[in-house]
């Protein structure tokens, strides 16, 4: 779960929603930008289905009382994060092999974000994992950097529309306030920047896709008293599911 909050509500977005912008954005990606190969049919795959694992954990929030909101996925358990993990990229592999293999490069490098007792484990698993099939494919590891890379912008342009309120400054994102890493293109520029025109309008610079992306953030408010009234997976079962439509287009300079 993505979780922020207002000063009456907490707002929830499932991370399998998240992942749809993700997809949504992969989708329109610029392939001149990467080197020749393919393989793009199973980087989309990968983008839409790499937070699979959260289906199940997303049904119902729990509660962190020591925070004193719900858990989001920046502090969720890691003994049942990472087993999570496991079982969704053991079904994204049983579809696509290479799409397991960039999913499991992602979710390794979350791991080591946010580093706890059970990380060690899971990522010499993975890693376990990502040799076997990058033996077992040939994968031209070229293109499978790049792909990876193009995933993880679009993973963080799509947190970015869901960590903070719609048309927050950048500046005041803790993770984004720099800026984007960017790997692409050949003019030397290392950092996207991605600002809100207005509470629907993203704007990005340098821009890595063919046309201007549309995408859907589904999302819950909960309020705070029906918390303190019901518990949070009462008041969250309660909320009915609302849309908010994002637009990604060039920013001009």
């Amino acid at each position: 779960m993505i979780v922020y909050e207002t000063d009456s509500a907490f707002i929830l977005i499932a991370q399998h929603d998240h992942a749809r912008i993700s997809g949504d954005l992969i989708l329109a990606w610029d392939g001149g930008l990467f080197p020749s190969g393919d393989r793009f049919d199973e980087l989309t795959y990968a983008a839409y289905e790499h937070d699979r694992s959260w289906i199940g954990l997303d049904r119902i929030p729990i509660w962190n009382d020591a925070a004193g909101r719900p858990f989001s996925f920046r502090d969720y358990p890691g003994n049942i994060r990472f087993s999570f993990y496991t079982a969704a990229l053991d079904y994204v592999q049983s579809k696509s092999e290479y799409a397991a293999l960039i999913g499991s490069i992602l979710y390794s490098a979350l791991a080591e974000k946010f580093r706890n007792e059970y990380t060690v484990a899971f990522v010499e698993k993975e890693f376990a994992r990502q040799s076997a099939i990058i033996e077992r494919l040939r994968v031209n590891v070229k293109l499978l950097q790049m792909h990876a890379k193009a995933l993880f912008l679009c993973d963080e342009l799509s947190l970015f529309v869901c960590m903070e309120q719609p048309g927050t400054p950048r500046q005041q994102y803790e993770w984004f306030a720099k800026g984007f890493q960017y790997w692409f293109g050949g003019q030397g520029q290392t950092t996207l920047e991605a600002d809100w025109a207005d509470d629907r309008t993203i704007e990005l610079f340098p821009f890595p896709f063919t046309r201007v992306v549309e995408s859907v953030l589904p999302y819950k408010r909960v309020s705070k008293t029906e918390v303190l009234k019901h518990g949070i997976a009462a008041a969250y079962a309660n909320e009915k599911t609302v849309e908010h439509r994002i637009v990604f287009r060039e920013k001009k300079r």
